[in-house]
């Protein structure tokens, strides 16, 4: 009933525009970034508005700060196409706090964290000489984020939470050794982010908005005090919420009607890599199809997602613990990374550190011990093929 009146809204919104009947927006490299197929004239100009919003440079007169990581969404999502990755170290998010044997994880708000906004609206705003933020020496785990690409995130709304559920085995009863658990936050089922911490896109969407952006909004509408420190008098030139409802819903919008990532070329080696991935277990984690459920929008009912994830959180070796825990996920767990898109990615893992897919694989512990075990004693034909299967998704 949300989504149809969020709908319905837009429909009404923007209609006031003359802009319906414009058509869709070309979807951009590769046919990624476009809407999903199937929208009707009001959500496709929906779509076309929240598109316009995430490319939107904020500045300190419209919201921005007053410290940051990004002027606009577009900044850190831009690869392949808007609504991708990041490209280069600058858009990774430095998250941060402390962990004492003993003592529960200290995020720190009280001195910026546990998300580090490396930069501020200090020579925008004349007499404002406020820093961007640094690591605080109190820190004393540290961790990176690379920004996940939000292709298709609509339809990954749109699977029912009991489809999820249905592939958790959090005492590993089969004996497989892999252990999937939901991130329950508040009692709902987080699918966004790294670790799973946010149940909802609106939410994912707010949070970003004032993390990243520093623009509060109605779900978010507090500044984050800079530094952990009170704002300094003159760096703010805005009221608080700054977003009145269009850029939040606007981005929504864009998002919930992305379409997936299309699919590369099938070949006779990625249809026999396929079969590898099966075999030795990847697809234990990576389930290659879960399908949403009843939903207003047609575009997004009853379709099936092929995004190569289970949406839970799996231990993954001490690796890749980085001490951070979010929701019910301690620092080795991960939710397990959706793959479609694979191809057109240039960093793998949470933080960007693999450079290539078997760098990537060789890095996966704890519950994927086992498959990387058997990935690794397939013939070097058989490699070459599962590698193949990964680089067409």
């Amino acid at each position: 009933m949300k989504r149809r009146l969020r709908d319905l809204a837009f429909a009404f919104l923007l209609a006031g525009t003359g802009l319906l009947g414009t058509g869709a927006p070309a979807a951009g490299a590769e046919g990624f970034g476009g809407p999903l197929p199937g929208l009707p004239a009001p959500l496709r100009v929906a779509f076309r508005f929240g598109q316009a919003r995430f490319g939107r440079v904020e500045t300190p007169a419209t919201g921005l700060g007053p410290v940051f990581n990004g002027r606009s969404c577009l900044e850190c999502h831009s690869h392949p196409a808007p609504g991708g990755t990041g490209v280069g170290p600058e858009t990774r998010v430095v998250r941060f706090g402390s962990h004492s044997p003993g003592r529960p994880f200290d995020p720190l708000t009280g001195l910026g964290g546990p998300t580090l906004q490396r930069h501020s609206v200090a020579g925008e705003v004349p007499g404002c000489h406020l820093a961007g933020e640094v690591v605080p020496p109190e820190a004393n785990v540290v961790g990176l984020r690379q920004p996940p690409p939000l292709f298709g995130i609509g339809l990954m709304e749109a699977i029912p939470a009991s489809t999820i559920l249905a592939h958790a085995d959090p005492d590993d009863v089969n004996g497989d050794g892999i252990a999937g658990r939901p991130n329950l936050v508040g009692g709902r089922l987080g699918r966004f982010g790294w670790k799973a911490a946010e149940p909802g896109l609106l939410g994912f969407v707010g949070l970003a908005l004032r993390n990243e952006l520093g623009v509060t909004n109605f779900l978010f509408r507090d500044e984050l005090p800079p530094q952990g420190q009170p704002i300094p008098p003159g760096c703010k030139l805005t009221r608080d919420p700054e977003d009145q409802g269009a850029r939040l819903v606007g981005l929504y919008a864009f998002l919930a009607y992305l379409a997936p990532p299309p699919r590369g070329p099938l070949s006779p080696v990625v249809l026999r890599g396929e079969r590898r991935f099966a075999e030795v277990g990847c697809a234990g984690c990576h389930i290659p199809t879960l399908r949403t459920g009843l939903h207003p929008v047609a575009a997004l009912r009853q379709r099936d997602v092929p995004l190569y994830s289970d949406l839970l959180t799996h231990y993954m070796g001490e690796p890749l613990n980085d001490g951070i825990p979010e929701g019910r996920a301690g620092g080795g767990r991960w939710r397990t990374a959706p793959l479609w898109g694979l191809r057109v990615r240039t960093r793998f893992l949470h933080d960007a550190r693999a450079a290539s897919l078997l760098e990537a694989i060789q890095l996966h512990a704890g519950e994927a011990r086992e498959v990387r075990r058997r990935f690794f004693g397939l013939s070097a034909a058989d490699r070459t093929d599962l590698l193949a299967f990964l680089q067409s998704l």
